[in-house]
């Protein structure tokens, strides 16, 4: 029997290595930065390996990471790049910083606990994208996956951290 509450929970909560509790929750926020880091919401589910054979640690802590941002949690910090048509593109992965102490959220996570993480994520994403009376219809929608420049070119320009501001000329 589901309850009232059980409809408002965040999804699942993952503990760091200090004992912090971390709840999960994927706002419209979230889904955008797992959107910009893998292509899709759709590509977020086929990012983690389970074979062993490809990566898994990294994209889980990136699927973690946006689902623990937000006031109180942590905050992302990006790294785009812009290309000679403007077009900008999240380059690499993006480092999520606790608000209270910056500390960073990989250095927090164990792999001990994969389980735990694994099934509050899922458990979080899931709850994010059911719709009222659509189901899941927003988990099958795929926004088409950007291809990202494996280094610099002349077309390109070195990325910058996101909390960069230019000064201004003359000063």
């Amino acid at each position: 029997m589901t309850t009232g509450l059980d409809l408002l929970a965040e999804g699942g909560t993952i503990t760091l290595t200090d004992g912090t509790e971390v709840p999960l929750r994927y706002s419209f926020r979230a889904l955008a930065l797992l959107e910009a880091r893998f292509g899709s919401v759709a590509a977020v589910q086929d990012a983690i390996d389970s074979t062993g054979k490809g990566a898994a640690f990294g994209p889980l802590m990136q699927i973690i990471g946006a689902g623990s941002i937000g006031p109180g949690g942590f905050e992302p910090h990006i790294r785009e790049h812009q290309d000679a048509k403007g077009e900008r593109r999240v380059s690499g992965d993006i480092v999520f910083r606790r608000r209270t102490d910056g500390s960073d959220l990989a250095d927090l996570l164990h792999p001990g606990r994969l389980d735990e993480y694994t099934s509050a994520f899922t458990a979080a994403l899931e709850r994010a994208l059911q719709s009222q009376g659509n189901g899941a219809a927003v988990a099958s929608a795929a926004i088409p996956v950007t291809t990202v420049s494996p280094g610099l070119t002349s077309t390109t320009s070195p990325s910058v951290p996101s909390t960069f501001s230019p000064t201004a000329s003359g000063t």
